[in-house]
């Protein structure tokens, strides 16, 4: 009797627990409309998964106020018909969001700063997914002990041409890792600008194809910085002559700078593959480099 009691007490211990918000078996949601998915992250709880089906989503600054999973089944893709404020998504100080398998296509704002992503929270992941035709692939304005990682996408022709527009803009953050990517065509901007404390880009495709891209790599708050194992084509028409920037100019330390095992091309008549205004000696090592260039290429 003692002992079925105890039986009973268990299963109905696990039912409450298998049923309490927050917990493993916490159900997906599944949407296939901008009003569904919108309707879904409002009421979404901590930690929740939503699986977005194949389709056009348009979106205009659809705030995330609490950690999220968004996943894209098939062929994703968030625009918005309209002007921006910040970008596509937002999540707001405090959530972390991690997105995959969704392309963000042509935000633009009247500051010229619209982004896919503008991420004011606390950590980013970003796997598989698409930035193209972007005033700003992802602007990262958010905790400075945030972490962003993104792996396995590609940044096509965004910046608005200003050059103060970027394929990645990292404001804040402690780290910014990103590998296996590509960025192409970044227009007139930098593809990658890190202010972030360390920031690591390894096993990318850097090209400047006919963006006529600024900086591959700006780090103008130094930080600790590894560049390595990376392709990287600088075109003949490049906004910029150097390759890679490392300075304090928005303050920081020079902590690290580590550029190696890189394949470079060079088309610029006057290329230089790193500018280093600071004190700091740079690590350079097993960089491949072909100069396309008419005149000489300056390495350091």
């Amino acid at each position: 009797m003692h002992r079925q009691f105890l039986l009973r007490r268990l299963a109905l211990t696990l039912i409450v627990c298998a049923a309490a918000p927050g917990s493993a078996a916490l159900a997906q949601k599944t949407v296939s409309s901008a009003a569904g998915l919108k309707h879904a992250v409002a009421s979404a709880v901590h930690g929740e998964t939503i699986e977005v089906s194949a389709g056009r989503y348009d979106l205009t600054d659809l705030k995330i106020p609490r950690d999220l999973n968004l996943t894209g089944r098939g062929d994703v893709v968030f625009f918005s018909s309209k002007p921006v404020a910040k970008g596509l998504l937002n999540p707001l100080p405090g959530a972390s969001i991690r997105v995959q398998n969704i392309t963000f296509s042509g935000a633009t704002a009247p500051d010229e700063n619209g982004a896919g992503i503008r991420h004011d929270g606390a950590n980013l992941t970003v796997v598989n997914c698409i930035f193209e035709d972007n005033e700003n692939g992802i602007l990262a304005t958010g905790s400075e002990s945030g972490r962003i990682r993104i792996r396995g996408s590609s940044f096509l022709r965004n910046g608005f041409g200003d050059g103060y527009s970027h394929g990645i803009y990292v404001v804040r953050a402690s780290a910014l890792e990103i590998s296996e990517s590509k960025f192409s065509g970044t227009k007139i901007g930098h593809h990658v600008k890190s202010l972030a404390a360390r920031t690591r880009l390894t096993y990318s495709i850097l090209d400047d194809a006919a963006g006529q891209t600024s900086y591959a790599v700006d780090a103008s708050k130094g930080g600790d910085v590894l560049i390595a194992e990376n392709t990287i084509i600088q075109a003949a028409d490049a906004d910029n002559s150097t390759i890679v920037n490392y300075d304090l100019s928005r303050g920081g330390r020079a902590a690290g700078l580590a550029i190696i095992n890189n394949r470079v091309t060079n088309r610029h008549r006057n290329g230089r593959l790193l500018r280093n205004a600071t004190t700091l000696a740079p690590v350079l090592s097993g960089n491949e480099i072909v100069n396309e260039g008419r005149g000489r290429l300056a390495v350091n």
